[in-house]
């Protein structure tokens, strides 16, 4: 084998990729070669590995400057168990640099990610408001979410009564960018997350996004998030951020829905911050991800509010009839 990798998109046979995705996924429906095209061209990083000039195996990821999610990640059956798939991960990786990298797996595959340093989330969630049932009970099956409302050990704890919420009469929402002040949009993301930021990254990260929505109480801004996506399918649910004081008013479940009726047809994605979860918990707009990674390098410390000890496995994770079976081991 003479194996070399390719980090653009120039001469890619995407009719070649769609065959590889076939063999690799087999079972699964693969979209047309001209949508496939489309997601690779719109990703912000892509890698294809080549055996001479034979296109075997390849992954993409969609992208901000802070914020990563991989997708896509196939390799020939005739290539398999030789490491590349490793290689063409760990490449991937390494071109998204100091990213927060995010990525959901096939229950089968969850060791396979495991061993390539990546850490299974509490945190993942998939909006499904506007995904067939159909799709969503196979999915469930196969093993890709928690039930619905399930808490780790760690969430269980006694309610605490906040006091009364003051009432909002009127919210006005916006779904451009026009006439936004960053000014006040940075202060409100530093308030919604108690820390500091750099107004030049709220500015980049917001511009290179394809949706977002925005919250106002007259002329004050209260909420926004925003998504990134590949222009065809797969999009990102990111900085979704109310005004403390307006929260308990509905607002970020508005800003959310909007932005999921603007966005029909992507699988909307969002790993979230522990604090947060009962959010999108409590939602049956939401499900909890049992699949879902994020990479976590060698030199960041274990953080048990985000992550999953390796080689936990669920009781359903021994034998899944949807998966036939499923290796593992339950840690006490």
């Amino acid at each position: 084998m003479n194996i070399i990798y390719k980090y653009n998109n120039e001469n890619v046979d995407f009719n070649e990729v769609r065959n590889i995705l076939i063999k690799a996924f087999g079972g699964r429906r693969i979209d047309e070669k001209e949508k496939i095209e489309k997601a690779f061209i719109n990703s912000s990083h892509v890698i294809y590995a080549y055996d001479d000039s034979k296109l075997i195996g390849f992954a993409r990821a969609i992208s901000d400057i802070e914020w990563a999610i991989i997708y896509n990640v196939a390799l020939d059956p005739n290539y398999q168990s030789k490491g590349l798939g490793k290689e063409i991960l760990n490449r991937l990786v390494k071109s998204l640099g100091n990213r927060h990298i995010f990525t959901y797996t096939h229950p089968r595959t969850i060791s396979y990610y495991e061993h390539l340093g990546f850490k299974r989330s509490k945190m993942a969630f998939k909006y499904v408001k506007y995904i067939e049932k159909e799709i969503i009970d196979k999915q469930e099956k196969t093993g890709f979410f928690l039930p619905n409302g399930y808490r780790f050990e760690n969430e269980i704890k006694e309610v605490i009564k906040k006091e009364k919420i003051n009432r909002i009469k009127k919210i006005d929402y916006k779904n451009d960018l026009n006439d936004i002040s960053y000014d006040d949009l940075n202060e409100l993301l530093e308030k919604a997350f108690n820390h500091k930021r750099d107004i030049n990254k709220t500015i980049e990260e917001f511009r290179s996004s394809q949706y977002f929505n925005f919250a106002f109480d007259g002329s004050k801004l209260v909420g926004c998030a925003r998504l990134i996506t590949d222009g065809v399918s797969e999009a990102l649910l990111l900085n979704v951020a109310v005004d403390p004081d307006y929260q308990g008013n509905g607002i970020a479940k508005k800003i959310i829905s909007n932005l999921a009726e603007e966005a029909k047809g992507y699988d909307i994605f969002i790993h979230a911050n522990p604090n947060s979860y009962s959010f999108y918990n409590s939602s049956t707009d939401f499900k909890r991800y049992k699949t879902a990674f994020a990479y976590i390098s060698d030199t960041e410390p274990d953080n048990n509010d985000f992550f999953i000890p390796k080689g936990y496995r669920y009781p359903d994770e021994f034998y899944n009839e949807e998966i036939k079976y499923y290796k593992g081991k339950i840690l006490n």
